[in-house]
């Protein structure tokens, strides 16, 4: 009996002395929206997405195609863009992004939903997200989106423009996916 005493007064002892109030600590500072952007990116892989059939519910290996090395010769890996602060600037090198944006300098700018808004004056290109454009004579629906881990060690952006049909229904998306250098 003695034993169960002890041991009930050693515990209740415990509970009391291991209870103290909880250090909040600090839960990091606010990371700068713009300094994450700003660097050198590059391509890692483009694909190609069918909408009809994303839309229609089939699998990624009958929607979704991974173009990066599908040209010889050409590979998507040759392009960078370059963000500065408020400033962007794109080399194409041999990849097919010719056909999508040429090489030059341009504006870049936060939208209030937490999109950028690229803007090449140089070559034509005013580019928003969820803004159609014309870039080398096809409209197009321009979209550019930050995922979560761009503070992280591995930093990604996901460019994606929509090809449209005449109706103006999207028919095609392509999906770069870019990594900071």
């Amino acid at each position: 009996m003695k034993t169960i005493t002890y041991s009930l007064l050693l515990s209740i002892a415990l509970i009391f002395t291991n209870c103290s109030p909880d250090n909040e600590g600090t839960h990091g500072t606010i990371v700068d929206r713009s300094e994450q952007l700003t660097g050198t990116w590059s391509i890692e892989t483009v694909s190609q997405i069918d909408l009809d059939a994303e839309k229609k519910g089939f699998p990624d290996f009958a929607t979704r195609v991974d173009i990066t090395n599908a040209i010889s010769g050409m590979p998507f890996t040759d392009f960078t863009l370059q963000i500065g602060d408020g400033t962007l600037s794109t080399t194409v090198g041999n990849s097919p992004m010719s056909y999508v944006i040429s090489e030059g300098t341009g504006t870049w700018t936060w939208n209030s939903d937490d999109t950028v808004n690229l803007v090449n004056q140089q070559l034509g290109i005013n580019a928003s997200s969820g803004i159609e454009t014309i870039i080398n004579g096809n409209t197009v629906l321009f979209l550019i989106k930050t995922y979560a881990g761009i503070t992280g060690d591995n930093q990604k952006l996901s460019l994606n423009y929509e090809r449209l049909d005449a109706s103006g229904n999207a028919v095609t998306r392509y999906e770069y996916i870019l990594a900071k250098q």
